[in-house]
């Protein structure tokens, strides 16, 4: 059975949060492909997998993907959608079943590894006995600097 939603938003800086796909063009009907929990259309009922049937009582049979993305730009800020959900089932990973965070802010279990750059380990080594001995760190500028072409070396001299 097919349901409206109702989509209402201030301005279009306001993204809709949702992605739709399809088309007669990809020989698929439109449906949403994605749709994120707190946006306009999380919020007004739309689902993952939900065919589109109308866009701003319009119907969608036979519309390419372009034309569904015109329509829907032709509707504005408010948008009626006419949807029938379990006629499309939506791609692996689209659907989001509850508004939990991605992760935790807790340091503890964190799903994260510390990484620290290889750069930034080669100075942690070299730094405690640059400050001893009061030299600098070495530089990757300061390597092979004997091996340098005859081209590449340069004399100070050179302008008379």
């Amino acid at each position: 059975m097919s349901r409206q939603v109702d989509l209402r938003r201030f301005d279009t800086s306001q993204p809709w949060g949702f992605k739709m796909q399809g088309g007669s063009d990809v020989g698929m009907p439109l449906f949403v492909a994605h749709v994120s929990p707190n946006s306009i259309a999380g919020q007004s009922g739309l689902k993952a997998g939900d065919a589109i049937l109308q866009i701003g009582g319009t119907d969608t049979m036979g519309f390419t993907h372009e034309q569904a993305r015109g329509e829907m730009l032709r509707c504005g800020n408010d948008v009626n959608l006419t949807v029938q959900s379990g006629l499309i089932n939506p791609p692996a990973g689209s659907v989001v079943e509850e508004d939990r965070p991605r992760m935790s802010v807790s340091d503890s279990d964190s799903p994260y590894q510390d990484v620290t750059s290889k750069t930034f380990q080669m100075l942690e080594n070299e730094l405690p006995n640059a400050e001893q001995s009061g030299a600098r760190p070495a530089s990757i500028f300061d390597k092979k600097r004997q091996n340098r072409t005859a081209y590449t070396k340069t004399d100070k001299f050179w302008l008379h």
